[in-house]
Order: structure tokens, then sequence, then C-alpha cells
């Protein structure tokens, strides 16, 4: 028991070790992480874009094969070579989604407030916040991106740490429980029918 929770120790700390280094690379180069991650994207892309001509052209699958393979093979080179333009799409699209999201709101208010609710301009002002998030995603999308990959980052350092004192208490409180367990001494009695 005491070799497993040895096991169990080293390898909950190897992993919190680990996290905490990716979650400061994230932290440091949140940027570079993404471009890395778009490039390898398009690197799929283009394999798989590959396959699917190669099927085309070597066994004579149908023209859906040459036309996908096309469009993954394109769409991965243009990944791979331009990775942040696809990374700035990201928190592009999402802003659209907050700014409709944020004229539906603003009716609401509206008729909030046409039906006499007195709380209409806190339902105002949270559509207006929703507007501007949606503004900000769109404008800088760089920005959003870095501060997004920076925030995964100080959660998988605190996720690291976190689990490091976690284990440590725990296998100093089973370490203890064991050492309160006494054996109990007692004779030996046959037992007859």
């Amino acid at each position: 028991m005491k070799e497993f929770f040895k096991k169990l120790r080293i390898a909950a700390y190897m992993t919190a070790i680990l996290t905490i280094a990716l979650g400061a690379v994230l932290i440091a180069w949140p940027m570079e992480v993404t471009g890395l991650i778009c490039r390898v994207l398009g690197a799929i892309l283009v394999v798989m874009g590959a396959v699917y001509l190669f099927g085309y052209f070597v066994e004579g699958r149908g023209i859906l094969a040459v036309t996908g393979g096309l469009l993954f093979l394109l769409l991965g080179v243009w990944i791979f070579i331009t990775p942040q333009s696809v990374a700035t799409l990201v928190p592009i699209v999402i802003g659209v989604v907050l700014l409709v999201h944020s004229l539906r709101d603003f009716q609401m208010a509206s008729e909030a407030k046409r039906n006499g609710s007195e709380r209409w301009m806190v339902l105002f002002l949270l559509a207006l916040l929703n507007c501007v998030f949606g503004v900000v995603c769109i404008c800088d999308s760089f920005g959003v991106i870095s501060v997004a990959v920076r925030m995964l980052g100080i959660a998988l350092v605190y996720d690291g740490i976190s689990n490091m004192v976690i284990v440590y208490h725990t296998v100093r409180a089973v370490k203890y429980a064991a050492e309160k367990i006494e054996p109990i001494d007692v004779d030996a009695h046959e037992i007859r029918d």
C-alpha cells in the first residue's frame, strides 16, 4: 500500500509540473502557441487533402474525392501559411454573435420598460455591456486571443499547483492514519464443536 501511494504521488507531481510548465508557456507566448496550433491544424488538413487526392488518382474514387481533397489541401495551406488570420476569425465570429444578442437584449429591455418594469435600466446596461464585449472582440481580436490564451495558462498553472498541494496533504493524511492503526495482540484459541 505504501509503494502504491508513493507511485501515485510521483505521477501526480510529474503531471502537476508538466501542467504548470504548459501554463507558463501559454502565459509567456500566447500568440506563438496559437500560431503553432493553427499550423498543426493546417498540416493535418494538407495531409487529409493529399489522401483524398491520392484516393482519386490511385483508387479511382469519385469526383467528391477530388473536390474534398482540393478543398482540404487549399484550406490547410492557407491556415499553415497565415495561422494568425485563422486565429483572429474566432473572436470576430464570437463578437458578431454578441452584437446580435445585444440587439435582442436591447429590444427586450425596451419591452420591459413599456410594460412597466422598474429594472429596465439594469437590463439596458446589461445589453450595453454585451454590445461592448462584441465590439471589443471584433476590433481587437488579437488582444482577445492573447488574453484568452493567457487565462488558459493561468488556469493550468493553478491546476498544477493545487494538484500538488492536494496530493501532498492527502498522502500525509493517509500516512498519519496508517501510523495510528495499531495491531491488536490477542491469544489464539482453538474452537471445538
